[in-house]
């Protein structure tokens, strides 16, 4: 076992991306970058100096034949929706032979990763839709044993833990819950729907015209071309507004607090 710094999760993160471009390349499945990648990508060329992760999006069509047909050698997917253990509801590309241990519960999680999120539809009045929606994901939040331990305060998300523990009572099924927001989401397929988002994010919904996600074009990361979105403009200024300007120095910091380690022993 060996403990990994932050460039070589990056070098693991970028090759698991290289593999995961050439894959979707060849079967023709389409995606693009998202979030913060996509954001370090038009205004770094590159990671955010200070993120460690990278995040793709494909058309929930593309996404399931994704989880469907990809194999790898080195890499494994994880769907995170299939688990009990977590509140997300999108997959990972996850490489073999690592793994993540959070530094507030100490979990052994899955190994060193990219993140892959559905793009899913909207329908035009998506007010009431997406409450119920966030209702449901609330539940998950609210019986699940453990929810976003990469947060810095400790002692407060270990008394949520141990309150939740003793008030919640009748712990309902996770899986079931997760089970109904995903068929849910898929009464609306982005091809049939006026209007489309990435829902299971943070669950904050953005909705775009369906037709955003259809466009693609180029993308320099880390020196090599990738997919993503041609309106980078409408997607990043929804998301983040005035997406190129730096956030103040004290919030230049990873959201996510995570040690990675391999089995390779040091040569």
């Amino acid at each position: 076992m060996r403990k990994l710094d932050a460039l070589e999760s990056r070098q693991i993160q970028l090759a698991i991306l290289d593999d995961v471009d050439q894959f979707c390349r060849e079967q023709h499945i389409r995606y693009s970058l998202c979030g913060g990648t996509l954001l370090g990508a038009v205004r770094h060329k590159g990671y955010i100096p200070w993120d460690d992760d990278i995040d793709l999006m494909m058309p929930r069509t593309d996404y399931d034949r994704f989880l469907q047909t990809y194999a790898s050698a080195c890499n494994q997917v994880i769907d995170l929706s299939t688990l009990e253990s977590c509140t997300e509801q999108f997959a990972k590309v996850s490489r073999k032979g690592t793994w993540m241990e959070d530094v507030i519960l100490h979990r052994r999680l899955w190994g060193v990763n990219i993140d892959i999120f559905p793009i899913d539809g909207l329908p035009s009045d998506y007010s009431s839709y997406t409450d119920s929606l966030c209702r449901i994901h609330d539940s998950i939040i609210v019986h699940c044993p453990v929810y976003k331990a990469a947060r810095k305060n400790r002692t407060y998300w270990r008394i949520r833990y141990r309150l939740k523990t003793l008030l919640k009572g009748k712990r309902e099924d996770i899986l079931f819950l997760k089970r109904e927001l995903n068929m849910m989401v898929r009464n609306h397929r982005p091809e049939d729907s006026p209007l489309s988002t990435v829902i299971f994010g943070d669950f904050k919904i953005f909705p775009f015209p369906t037709g955003l996600f259809y466009e693609m074009r180029e993308m320099v990361f880390e020196g090599k071309n990738y997919k993503c979105i041609s309106d980078t403009d409408t997607y990043l200024h929804a998301v983040y507004g005035d997406y190129m300007t730096l956030p103040p120095e004290e919030k230049r910091v990873s959201n996510h607090l995570y040690t990675s380690y391999t089995e390779e022993k040091d040569e």
